[in-house]
């Protein structure tokens, strides 16, 4: 495996393991609490990263599968978690949906096909990137570490 690769897969099993009796050591008042009403809750930024599971699932398949350069359709993080309400989501099941699609996520990024890594990407605009979808895959774990830091400080 390519170490930029094993160091991902390393990051993201840490997390996996150690994040979720994190989180559940929160009461369920300090999950919910937004600091601001412009600002995500702990559940919220949780959702978020669900959210960023669900999108970047699809980036890494069909980065293996499509053509050079793939296309990329970006979402709208606000909307996604407004309509998905997430503060109001059983704290366990939250945690759980998030743990398994990042165990999924994991297992994707373990079987990555290592022909594929340098696969470049287009958004909507059909400006090819000057980034690889090795790039999407750290940048997904430091995306993920930007907010665990966010809920746990």
């Amino acid at each position: 495996m390519n170490n930029e690769l094993r160091d991902v897969t390393q990051r993201l099993l840490k997390n996996i393991t150690e994040i979720p009796s994190k989180f559940l050591s929160f009461d369920e008042d300090e999950l919910r609490n937004k600091p601001i009403p412009e600002k995500w809750s702990k559940k919220e930024i949780l959702g978020h990263l669900i959210d960023s599971a669900a999108n970047n699932h699809h980036r890494f398949v069909k980065a293996q599968i499509e053509e050079d350069p793939f296309k990329i359709i970006s979402y709208q993080q606000n909307s996604w978690v407004a309509v998905q309400n997430y503060n109001e989501m059983d704290s366990e099941s939250l945690i759980e949906l998030w743990k398994s699609y990042n165990h999924h996520i994991l297992w994707i990024i373990s079987n990555f096909d290592e022909k594929k890594l340098n696969t470049r990407w287009i958004m909507e605009e059909n400006e090819v990137s000057g980034e690889t979808i090795l790039f999407l895959i750290k940048d997904y774990i430091d995306h993920m570490d930007h907010h665990l830091k966010q809920i746990f400080n």
